[in-house]
């Protein structure tokens, strides 16, 4: 016996039929046990919990410090142990909340080892349980953005057919990445996909955890790990390379030249910076297509970094893939600093403007003068829209589909005239007549998801 520090660790691994694709080889859910062996015996000297999930979540092995034990539980988890089909992170993370010691506020990681298809009603009430518990989650995706058909085997183990929905097409199982990046920042973790995966880098990203006084297990030796802080070094002397292209009101706020990102490894951490000069090199020269590829390649890597999400809105803006570009920016929003909160907001409302939508760039502009009320490019474009809005509103009916095509054609012009200070109460009101209109239609689009997932069992 002996007492050292460590961290309850609770693995949750995905035994849902899905797990069987085989877009990651030799499969999904063999791979990720592989992977999932290495982690355990590199956590030796911390206590480690395995539950299985599907549709429900089953505790397999609760914390222990003794590591054979874990990784003999985890071997047997599949598909044909899993009795209720389908994935429920919010269950997942509610049994493998019960492992933990609720009197405790730190020192607890899960990491979450799944293809990132969600199909439960409640996650978004459960990870706000697990914030309240002090659980950090670190979703790891053993799957593709592309996918992959989801086999099924007869009784003798032999393919006989790939699964089907209920109009007879094959199903193609994708990976979720935005709602795992999502869970992710909501509970201080960090997300990995499979192809910047390792034992060692996740355990640097635990080694981050506060830790406890354990007791019993083996003695382990702790490694050096100075590698990290030289490479950080380096990158902080790197990161004022990225190009800016603020040169108007309605054009992109420029490139974050960020490329600190904590818990990396000294490779994937030279990787991502490489593929970023590389990307700002490219954008400086317009070469948009060639510049989102980089990023792209970049966020493979490092996928939940904010910094790679806005250059990659940034080139979509370029290229005329809006909503695209939204969808980046929205990821950005997720960042701490609220400087750069407010430069995300701020390109999402030249992006929805682009793509003729007056009412949603309002909002964005207004959301971006209340985080940084000093931005005159923001607001300039705030009151151009407003003006076009209001124009809209009193043309008459009949003409209004004729102006909707006007609007999405004209190239909007500054008013750099009117400079008076729009004060936060004015942007607040502004804000929250547009919100309405917004909560009806998450409300309608949460129903009709909901109703989709109903039919998914795998």
């Amino acid at each position: 016996m002996y007492k050292g520090k460590g961290i309850d660790v609770v693995i949750a691994l995905d035994g849902s039929k899905s797990m069987l694709a085989e877009d990651v080889k030799p499969n999904r859910l063999d791979r990720a046990k592989t992977e999932l062996a290495a982690l355990i015996d590199a956590l030796a000297g911390n206590v480690v919990g395995i539950t299985a999930f599907a549709g429900e979540s089953y505790v397999m092995c609760p914390l222990t410090p003794d590591m054979d034990a874990a990784k003999l539980f985890l071997d047997i988890i599949s598909p044909d142990m899993m009795p209720v089909p389908g994935t429920d992170f919010g269950k997942a993370i509610d049994v493998a909340m019960s492992l933990f010691n609720p009197k405790e506020r730190t020192h607890k990681a899960l990491v979450m080892v799944t293809d990132g298809e969600d199909m439960g009603q409640n996650t978004t009430q459960a990870v706000q349980r697990a914030v309240e518990n002090g659980i950090r989650i670190f979703p790891v995706a053993f799957s593709t953005p592309e996918g992959a058909p989801i086999p099924e085997y007869d009784e003798n183990g032999n393919l006989s057919e790939y699964k089907r929905d209920k109009d007879g097409q094959i199903i193609m199982s994708r990976m979720n990445e935005r709602q795992l990046i999502l869970l992710a920042r909501a509970t201080d973790g960090r997300f990995l996909r499979v192809e910047g995966f390792s034992a060692e880098r996740l355990i640097g990203l635990l080694d981050e955890i506060r830790k406890k006084d354990i007791g019993g297990g083996a003695f382990t030796d702790y490694v050096e790990r100075y590698q990290l802080f030289l490479m950080i070094a380096l990158v902080l002397f790197l990161a004022a390379l990225g190009p800016s292209n603020r040169r108007g009101s309605w054009l992109p706020r420029g490139l974050f030249a960020l490329l600190v990102i904590s818990g990396l490894t000294g490779v994937a951490q030279a990787d991502v910076g490489g593929l970023m000069r590389k990307g700002n090199g490219l954008y400086s020269r317009q070469k948009f297509e060639d510049a989102l590829e980089a990023y792209q390649q970049a966020e493979v890597l490092e996928p939940d970094a904010t910094a790679i999400h806005y250059n990659l809105g940034n080139a979509l803006y370029r290229l005329g893939r809006f909503q695209e570009a939204v969808s980046e920016m929205e990821l950005v929003l997720t960042d701490k600093d609220q400087k750069r909160r407010a430069d995300a907001m701020y390109n999402m409302g030249n992006a929805v403007f682009k793509a003729g939508q007056l009412e949603p760039a309002i909002k964005a502009y207004t959301a971006a003068l209340m985080m940084n009320p000093g931005d005159m490019d923001a607001k300039q474009n705030l009151e151009f829209c407003l003006k076009k809005l209001e124009e809209q509103q009193n043309q008459p009916q009949s003409d209004s589909s004729q102006q909707d095509q006007q609007q999405q054609q004209q190239q909007p012009q500054p008013q750099p005239q009117q400079q008076q200070q729009m004060s936060p109460d004015q942007a607040e009101r502004v804000l929250q007549a547009l919100e309405g209109k917004e909560k009806e239609e998450q409300e309608k689009a949460h129903q009709a998801d909901q109703e989709r997932k109903v039919e998914k069992d795998w």
